[in-house]
């Protein structure tokens, strides 16, 4: 339910002719994009450290790439392109990128939460991770453009285009399910470090999510490289920030209601 509801925040701003957003931002707006990624990223690892604190770096790491790559929707973006295009090996081929980038980010993160104490020391990692990974986005297309190429001839036009017709709509519902998993895991593990009321725990969840999906950075630097006004932009933008607002704050729900566990049963367990 948290990934339908989601989901049609998204389908019904593209029916209501919200257009879909096709930035050319520069290096910098990138650079500071990463940053509000890697920011998320650093807050989550704090909270999740009673869960995840006494596991080796590697596992941390593994953990951290999970949730990354499903928030990120890193599988869904290449099952989508095969069904839309038909393009299944190129469409696989394409994952490479993004997944030697996500892995970068995580270990980054992993390694370079030890050193924050406090907001200013957060916020400086976030920036310097962020120019890891930005330079190290850059070096690997530049290091895979020529395999990517060689197999340029395995591409494929679109095949449908919107308003899609129904199988293409229901796989988009269904492959969001990464999405979905990736917030409620990180949710399971943070969830009882969050302080504050329940409405406050939501809307931190809600926007971690959007921030570790890089949606809330797009929209605040990537508006103004977006259509033809920075109001265009930002409506533009706005589907998918409020699509993965709505799915945190559904997961957070979830979470709260059916997952974590009460203080009767520890008792009890105990």
């Amino acid at each position: 339910m948290a990934g339908f509801t989601a989901m049609s925040v998204h389908v019904g701003l593209l029916a209501a002719g919200v257009p879909f957003p096709l930035p050319r931002p520069p290096l910098w707006a990138q650079w500071l994009n990463e940053s509000f990624i890697a920011g998320g990223l650093l807050f989550f690892l704090m909270l999740a450290h009673p869960r995840i604190g006494h596991r080796n770096i590697m596992a941390r790491i593994a953990i951290t790439f999970v949730i990354v790559a499903t928030i990120q929707e890193t599988v869904r973006v290449a099952v989508m392109s095969g069904i839309v295009t038909g393009g299944w090996a190129y469409s696989a081929i394409g994952l490479i990128r993004p997944l030697i980038r996500v892995f970068i980010l995580a270990v980054t993160c992993v390694v370079g939460v030890r050193w924050v104490r406090n907001v200013p020391s957060l916020l400086i990692a976030a920036l310097v991770i962020a120019a890891i990974s930005t330079a190290a986005r850059k070096f690997i297309a530049y290091a895979l453009d020529p395999l990517i190429q060689h197999f340029a001839w395995l591409a494929r036009p679109d095949l449908y285009a919107f308003p899609y017709p129904l199988h293409i709509t229901a796989a988009a519902y269904l492959t969001f399910a990464e999405a979905v998993a990736g917030s409620v895991m990180m949710t399971a593990l943070i969830w009882d470090s969050l302080p504050g009321s329940k409405l406050v725990r939501l809307l931190a969840v809600a926007l971690l999510v959007a921030l570790i999906k890089g949606v809330a950075g797009s929209t605040a630097l990537y508006s103004a490289f977006t259509g033809e006004t920075v109001l265009l932009g930002a409506i533009s933008w706005s589907q998918f920030f409020l699509e993965f607002l709505t799915l945190g704050a559904l997961a957070g729900l979830a979470w709260d209601a059916l997952g974590r566990e009460r203080p009767a049963a520890r008792r009890k367990a105990q």
